[in-house]
């Protein structure tokens, strides 16, 4: 299949679901608008599905504000067609560039996502923003070993109150760290269906004895019913504190998935026959086990792949977990979907909040359980998930709901079946929301912390404990990155107050004025107030802390949300 083709394919399959409670225009009508009026409507959901610009034509396209550029190359597109090559800024690594669109589109019940590489590791920004500069933005870390392909980008922000129905400008913004060169190739940006009803997947990473003798326990107490998965390393199967095969048949008797997590639990970021054994081999050991189901599935240790690794793994399993991310749909790539590892007690629970505010898939896993805080974590997460599942709020999936929503969607492409059945009512889920928003008021100031704060670590040859890992050198150099991208994006928000306060004043003279933009993102107590300007896809204030941190440590990164 061409890669056109086959990413128009993909592009229904991926996504993440921006409910209508974030903010929608007018609906009601009383049937009298005149022609113009009915002209101006926006494009519906259903009509977005597909690719919406393939970058053959950049004339649609600039950098902002000169942050960066935009150019077209032939370079890295496998099949000859023009792609778009990014380059950020010298003196501070940032590139942004935006689309004003001819005429507004409704994004309530799609995503978008677009096919990337980089020759360094990046975060990835998609930011739909409405007429009043509101937006919501989705996002995904891009390594930098990675092949050319359609990825998935979770909802990772939403700043002011976006208008949905009423998007007209699309941004795409990237940073590679201060003074950093980099490279960023995009290609085929498509919007994709999204799911309607937030589901969590709950994940137990490493294949430790505490998943049987305590998170089974917490699970089986739960008045709600709560499947779970087990991603186990095969090879260690019955060594020191970790579960036996008796104990796994018990976990899959009490409706446990259990799964692959590589046949040693270590990286497979790699190349040769040691890779594609620890890859291949557990499917073996899982089949002949009795473990078909879970044969199929595979959490990346570290989630972190190499070129070999990922195709090795797209080869031999259905579905596979690699990436931070939240409130994802159905995924453009099968084999990184994304999951959320070993949050503390107050980030489970405002992950939990999250979905049920903003929709689509959210994987939570747990390494071991060996603390009390680590089951106390546990016990609150699903004494949470129950009181969302019973008020209808959030449900609790499997690794098989996202492979079977991939299969059913991917029918679209292949016209077996249409995407008007697929895409939800936004006016119907609209009714939901309203219900919703009583409910829940997700703290995205506590998830933001999530994402700085953790990160998960792989099992080494010398029985390294997988939340320590050899990463915390590179834990520590994202956070000095991180530092550096908040001082930068306030400079950028700076410059965008002032352009909106007089379009007569000069670019220069924005950028002069970078502590008052520091001191306005810490003015507020309680991170509502927001002030996005119409040009300006980036930067809040009256928020509390700093305004951007996008580094991923090496292997495991929590992902900034700002308010």
């Amino acid at each position: 299949m061409e890669r056109r083709s086959y990413l128009t394919t993909m592009a229904a399959i991926a996504g993440v679901p921006v409910s209508n409670r974030l903010g929608t225009g007018d609906d009601e009508s009383d049937g009298s608008e005149t022609d113009d009026e009915i002209e101006g409507d926006p494009r519906p959901p259903s009509e977005l599905i597909g690719t919406f610009d393939d970058f053959e034509s950049l004339e649609p396209w600039r950098a902002y504000q000169d942050i960066g550029s935009i150019s077209s190359t032939t370079e890295y597109a496998p099949d000859g067609g023009q792609a778009a090559l990014l380059e950020p800024r010298e003196d501070d690594g940032q590139v942004r560039v935006r689309r004003e669109l001819d005429e507004p589109i409704d994004v309530r019940a799609v995503a978008p996502g677009i096919t990337v590489a980089a020759d360094r590791d990046a975060r990835v920004r998609l930011q739909l923003q409405d007429s009043s500069g509101h937006y919501v933005e989705f996002s995904r870390q891009v390594r930098s070993e990675m092949p050319f392909v359609s990825d998935n980008f979770g909802l990772s922000r939403v700043s002011g109150e976006p208008d949905l129905t009423d998007v007209v400008t699309v941004q795409i913004v990237s940073w590679f760290g201060e003074n950093a060169d980099g490279r960023l190739v995009i290609d085929d940006l498509y919007f994709v269906p999204t799911v309607g009803t937030g589901t969590v997947c709950l994940q137990f990473h490493g294949g430790y004895e505490s998943h049987y003798s305590d998170a089974l326990e917490i699970l089986e107490d739960a008045d709600t019913d709560v499947p779970a998965t087990a991603f186990v390393p095969t090879d260690r199967i019955a060594s020191e504190d970790r579960l036996t095969i008796d104990q796994l048949e018990t976990l899959s008797s009490a409706g446990w998935t259990v799964g692959s997590y590589g046949a040693r639990g270590t990286p497979i970021n790699g190349s040769g026959e040691v890779m594609e054994s620890n890859v291949a081999s557990p499917v073996d050991w899982l089949t002949g086990h009795g473990f078909d189901d879970g044969a199929r599935f595979l959490a990346v240790p570290g989630s972190q792949y190499s070129e070999a690794s990922y195709e090795a793994v797209q080869t031999h399993y259905d579905l596979a977990f690699s990436g931070w991310g939240l409130s994802q749909g159905y995924p453009s790539d099968p084999h990184r979907c994304a999951v959320i590892v070993d949050p503390d007690r107050e980030q489970a629970v405002e992950l939990l909040e999250w979905t049920a505010a903003r929709g689509g898939f959210t994987s939570i896993a747990f390494t071991t359980l060996d603390s009390d805080e680590d089951r106390e974590t546990l016990e609150e997460l699903v004494s949470r998930l129950e009181e969302l599942a019973a008020a209808d709020l959030l449900r609790v999936g499997t690794p098989e709901d996202l492979l079977d929503a991939a299969n059913e969607l991917e029918a679209i492409g292949s016209g077996d079946e249409d995407s008007d059945d697929v895409v939800d009512d936004p006016d119907e889920q609209a009714l939901e929301d309203e219900e919703t928003a009583e409910a829940v008021d997700p703290d995205e100031e506590v998830i933001e912390e999530v994402e700085q704060n953790e990160f998960e670590g792989v099992d080494e040859d010398s029985e390294t404990d997988e939340r320590s890992g050899s990463e915390s050198e590179s834990e520590s150099e994202s956070e000095s990155e991180s530092e550096s991208e908040s001082e930068s994006e306030s400079e950028s928000e700076s410059e965008s107050e002032s352009e909106s306060e007089s379009e007569s004043e000069s670019e220069s003279e924005s950028e002069s004025e970078p502590e008052s933009a520091v001191d306005q993102s810490t003015d507020g107590d309680d991170g509502d107030s927001l002030e996005v300007t119409e040009d300006d896809g980036i930067g809040t204030s009256g928020g509390t802390g700093s305004s951007e941190n996008t580094s991923e440590t090496a292997g495991r990164g929590w992902e900034e949300i700002d308010p």
